[in-house]
């Protein structure tokens, strides 16, 4: 067994946006990923943000695996659509086999022909040999909410007085739409949320649920004045983020290990290092991160590699 023990720092804020699944816990970080660690003197659960293990392991297998694209589309043997989704997505047709319809020799070719397939599985079919763990913070954590804003047109004057004058009259039916409509969606937000935690309850919902049709039809009568462009222009936008400068610790561990998954483990963390932006709101100064990555066998430490900065991955061989 090969024990990776990884430090992942962040360089600056890290915003992670989850899928939220139908029914689950609300709280007070929209999607950003949360999970109990502890409990204080009370009995309260106590919750801290961390970097999910998907994150990272999604990272580490699309390096790879783009790498080995960009060498065969070089040599003209490009990627079929299977051989993409299996290695790429993890999934293919084959992957979602029971346990008693696989062929046992031709799992054994496939393994040894995809060494992407080896470390990191595929669906119900290859058992992944590749554990990897959430990245936590020492202490508890919670996001910071950072708020910007979008700007419309006439916040700028100089580029509004160079539109043509008879577009100006829609911009401004426009925009008084704009703000109706958006405090009518602020109105059915709250009121959808009421309803919920009514249901939840066992509370009677009746009357909640006719001002929530009332919110919904003045919201599309607002949308409809607004016409083909019904998303908001001028508005606040918020986002969660992990603070800069925390260390966020956690483990990669592979099964039964073979000589060529440092290697691959080595191309991903590469592709990283390269590009080290993980998570949402990239776009809005977020995610980039640095790192250590400490290979150990038999509790020898034989190989350290150091991401981070836009560079290629420092390896020190020991």
């Amino acid at each position: 067994m090969i024990i990776v023990k990884a430090i992942i720092k962040t360089e600056a804020p890290l915003s992670i946006a989850m899928p939220v699944a139908q029914g689950s816990r609300e709280n007070a970080y929209e999607n950003f990923p949360l999970l109990a660690r502890g409990i204080n003197e009370e009995g309260e659960k106590q919750y801290t943000g961390y970097l999910p293990a998907t994150t990272v392991r999604g990272f580490l297998r699309r390096g790879i695996v783009l790498e080995d694209m960009k060498e065969a589309a070089a040599n003209n043997s490009h990627y079929k659509l299977n051989q993409a989704y299996a290695e790429l997505i993890g999934q293919d047709a084959a992957s979602e086999q029971q346990a008693g319809d696989i062929d046992l020799a031709a799992l054994k070719d496939t393994r040894e022909g995809s060494p992407v397939l080896d470390l990191f599985g595929s669906g119900l079919g290859i058992k992944s040999r590749l554990r990897v763990s959430h990245f936590l913070p020492s202490h508890n954590v919670l996001p910071d909410p950072i708020t910007g804003t979008r700007k419309d047109l006439d916040d700028n004057e100089d580029a509004f007085n160079l539109i043509d004058e008879n577009e100006k009259s829609e911009f401004y039916e426009r925009s008084e739409a704009n703000t109706k409509r958006a405090r009518a969606a602020s109105q059915l937000d709250g009121l959808r949320r009421k309803s919920r935690n009514a249901q939840r309850k066992g509370d009677e919902t009746t009357e909640l649920e006719v001002q929530i049709t009332a919110a919904e039809a003045l919201v599309k009568k607002y949308e409809a004045v607004m016409g083909d462009m019904q998303n908001s222009s001028r508005t606040i936008l918020t986002h969660y983020a992990l603070a800069a400068g925390l260390e966020l610790e956690g483990k990669l561990v592979i099964e039964n290990p073979k000589e060529r998954d440092i290697g691959l483990l080595e191309t991903g963390l590469n592709a990283l290092s390269l590009f080290p932006i993980l998570g949402a709101q990239s776009a809005r100064g977020c995610g980039e991160i640095s790192g250590t990555f400490d290979c150990i066998k038999d509790g020898v430490l034989f190989k350290r590699i150091t991401i981070g900065g836009f560079e290629a991955a420092k390896v020190d061989v020991f």
